[in-house]
């Protein structure tokens, strides 16, 4: 039965708190490149985004692309490496759309169009990106 007025201190119920919530730690299976970079992934997402038997799905993702990143930059060289990079970032592919680390899991379907706050970039600043990547790669 609903309590009419008021609701007195002892009726008002605390929400839990994230306080005691921790961020999933890298499996020690991982190379410390690995770890880097699942650290990377866990701190970039809101905390509530994984729980612990996310752990090894997410160390998974973190090995593909890691493998992703290896075969690409032997592709040239080895045209195994280009099947290699296929299948791991089909992998890739496949894990972040389990974890919801795509752009589409992070927004709203309904509002994709409405809420744009910033300009689209305009070809110059594209150009000016794509200057500034190219030198500091060299």
């Amino acid at each position: 039965m609903l309590q009419r007025g008021r609701k007195t201190a002892n009726n008002l119920t605390a929400l839990p708190s994230n306080a005691d919530r921790s961020r999933l730690v890298p499996p020690p299976h991982l190379t410390d490149s690995e770890r880097r970079l699942f650290a990377e992934i866990v701190a970039a997402c809101p905390v509530r985004q994984f729980v612990a038997t996310d752990a090894l799905l997410l160390a998974s993702f973190v090995q593909a692309t890691m493998l992703a990143r290896d075969a690409a930059r032997t592709a040239a060289g080895d045209p195994r490496a280009l099947a290699t990079w296929e299948k791991a970032t089909r992998a890739q592919t496949m894990l972040a759309r389990a974890l919801r680390l795509t752009p589409q899991a992070r927004v709203d379907p309904k509002v994709i169009g409405r809420n744009r706050s910033e300009p689209p970039l305009s070809a110059y600043d594209v150009m000016r990106m794509e200057r500034e990547a190219n030198d500091a790669a060299e």
